[in-house]
């Protein structure tokens, strides 16, 4: 009797062990909280706004990292919904018009947001510091380049050009209100030829000296400047590139405090980059779990690897974070708002 009693703690003990690995397995390829707990966003739909054009840059971004953020929500499906048309004006009211439940959110860059809306483009018809920010998958320098061929080797050279510097652009986007402050701070005159369809049309103008000059995020200039294509003369950012040591920062190249503050302004605004955010006043448990699961996403060592591997750098901040500095810069940037306004009245 003692005998069968032995052999039954030990088969008690072995089962119990057993159900502790399985547990301990399970859990650690589960994003389901401790205890059972409900994800918000479990078997939910989210309609994801890229106001971008599909298959460039911006929708890129938001597709790769979609899978992530779908795996730590919970969510049934995220849909992205590409709705261009007016700068990516049309896309964003959307956005602003949406009912706050935290299934209708948006990726963009926000810099183009804030901005638009202090020149008071046309049609735009929301404010920005009152999106609910939900995280910063990226940031990064900016650059402005030249023509390979072109008479200018600096940024100190454009005052010899004896014209008006000609800006290729896309339409009143980051880049354009970018170089309009740039100009502004720096004293030189900028004709900006409308009418391109993106940095890849921008980038062949300047090429072929139809154009000046040009602003790119820098790694899409990487390749035509190491084939002698393009020449990078002014770094938009807060500190100079390891790969471009001798090209100065804007903030560097302007000497005025006036200038200065303006383009500390720009330089704040293109920090917050490409982001998530929700419509006003979104659902406060929906924001706590998106922020959290935007957070995780973006951290995740799969995608991290993945942006590595195609050269889309991922640079996170949380999305409470970016709510208070986006208030900030819209705020601060009210001072070049005379400047952004002339530069869009130009091109008419």
């Amino acid at each position: 009797m003692l005998k069968r009693s032995k052999w039954f703690v030990v088969f008690m003990v072995v089962a119990l062990l057993v159900s502790s690995i399985a547990g301990c397995s399970s859990s650690a390829g589960s994003t389901a909280p401790a205890g059972g707990e409900k994800l918000f966003y479990e078997g939910k739909t989210i309609t994801l706004i890229v106001p971008n054009t599909a298959g460039k840059g911006m929708d890129t971004y938001a597709r790769m990292i979609v899978p992530y953020i779908q795996k730590y929500s919970g969510a049934k499906n995220i849909i992205v919904k590409n709705i261009t048309g007016a700068g990516g004006v049309i896309g964003i009211n959307d956005l602003w018009n949406a009912k706050p439940d935290g299934l209708t959110i948006a990726f963009t860059s926000i810099p183009t947001i804030i901005l638009s809306q202090l020149s008071e483009g046309e049609g735009v018809k929301y404010d920005a510091t009152q999106f609910t920010y939900l995280g910063r998958a990226s940031t990064e320098a900016r650059i402005l380049t030249v023509g390979g061929n072109s008479s200018i080797k600096s940024i100190e050279d454009i005052a010899d050009l004896g014209r008006d510097f000609k800006f290729p652009t896309q339409g009143t986007d980051e880049d354009f209100f970018t170089m309009a402050v740039i100009a502004n701070s720096l004293g030189f005159g900028l004709k900006a030829i409308t009418g391109y369809e993106g940095n890849a049309d921008t980038a062949l103008a300047v090429v072929k000296g139809d154009g000046d000059g040009h602003i790119t995020a820098a790694m899409d200039a990487v390749t035509m400047i190491k084939e002698g294509d393009k020449r990078p003369i002014l770094i938009i950012a807060p500190e100079r590139m390891p790969e471009y040591p001798e090209v100065p920062t804007a903030l560097e190249a302007v000497q005025d405090e006036t200038g200065k503050a303006s383009l500390q302004a720009i330089v704040n605004m293109l920090e917050m980059h490409r982001s998530f955010f929700g419509p006003p006043n979104m659902d406060e448990e929906a924001t706590i779990a998106l922020r959290e699961a935007i957070f995780q996403a973006l951290n995740d060592p799969e995608l991290q690897a993945k942006a590595e591997q195609t050269g889309l750098p991922i640079v996170p901040l949380k999305g409470d974070e970016e709510q208070g500095k986006v208030e900030i810069i819209a705020e601060a940037g009210k001072n070049i708002v005379p400047i952004l306004k002339a530069a869009v009245e130009a091109t008419k």
